[in-house]
């Protein structure tokens, strides 16, 4: 990266307001309608989140529904795989009958995107590994993954410091409380539902992802499994950050994290390691 690249990108920092686009690739501000073409000519969109900031969730339901039209599907990291929504009178109710934990997603959380989901009539498939099997396969490893996945698995093995990027991001998810024994079997899940996530993208083609920031991550998340499996596809990947993250932490998603960031406003929240306690 040139140093006018950084030195752009460090000014942008220092003057977010509500909410901004950067294109990482020049560390540049962009702006809705550009964005938007850019997502419309991809035949796979990733955008990210991070779970309880419900700006997020609109956002991201306005954005898809000003690009996608009936022809994309929207894979689900919320709701297990092979789930599907079929739209009729209630959200909630509707995603509880697809396979949607409104209690371990903090409903009303997402409500605004998936509204925006249902006004426009859109094909919602669920991504997630469903629990029993995802269970099987913590505790069989990858002798336990089926055909397809250990396939998949083998193709876009992580690099050295891919690897390293997802432990760190995964002890520090964890309060810097995970102890080693259990760094790998996380490691593991974080990788097999990426994997699933995956292969629902590539059945429901052209689709969006709504994940996780973790998810949808360049260098560990699910575009790296796709450019390994295919490596013609379009794929463009929205991180939605905060205000207020450290500027080294941004300047690193510049890097290569992801191909656009959004930024919003900070949502409240108590400190998520102020009661952590290793079990």
């Amino acid at each position: 990266m040139t140093r006018y690249y950084v030195a752009t990108f460090l000014l942008l920092v220092g003057s977010f307001v509500s909410a901004q686009i950067i294109e990482t690739r020049t560390a540049t501000e962009t702006n809705e309608s550009a964005l938007i073409k850019v997502l419309q000519s991809a035949d796979i969109v990733l955008l990210g989140e991070l779970h309880d900031n419900r700006l997020h969730h609109e956002l991201r339901g306005q954005l898809i529904a000003q690009f996608a039209d009936t022809k994309r599907s929207i894979v689900s990291e919320h709701i297990p795989s092979p789930g599907k929504v079929v739209f009729r009178s209630d959200t909630k109710a509707d995603l509880e009958a697809a396979g949607f934990d409104p209690e371990g997603w903090e409903w009303p959380a997402h409500q605004s995107l998936y509204d925006a989901l249902r006004a426009k009539n859109l094909n919602v498939v669920g991504g997630n590994l469903p629990k029993a099997d995802a269970r099987k396969i913590f505790l069989q490893g990858v002798s336990g993954l089926p055909e397809r996945m250990s396939q998949t698995y083998s193709q876009s093995r992580l690099g050295t410091d891919a690897e390293r990027a997802l432990d760190r991001d995964l002890v520090e998810g964890h309060c810097g409380q995970l102890p080693d024994k259990y760094l790998l079997r996380m490691r593991f899940a974080q990788r097999i539902t990426d994997l699933s996530l995956t292969h629902a993208l590539l059945d429901n083609r052209p689709a969006v992802l709504v994940a996780g920031n973790g998810h949808v991550r360049k260098d560990y998340g699910v575009p790296q499994i796709l450019s390994s499996v295919d490596p013609s596809l379009r794929v463009v990947s929205i991180g939605f950050l905060e205000q207020g993250s450290d500027p080294k932490d941004l300047l690193h998603s510049v890097a290569g994290q992801y191909d656009f960031i959004w930024i919003t406003e900070r949502a409240e929240r108590k400190d998520p390691c102020e009661n952590f306690k290793l079990k």
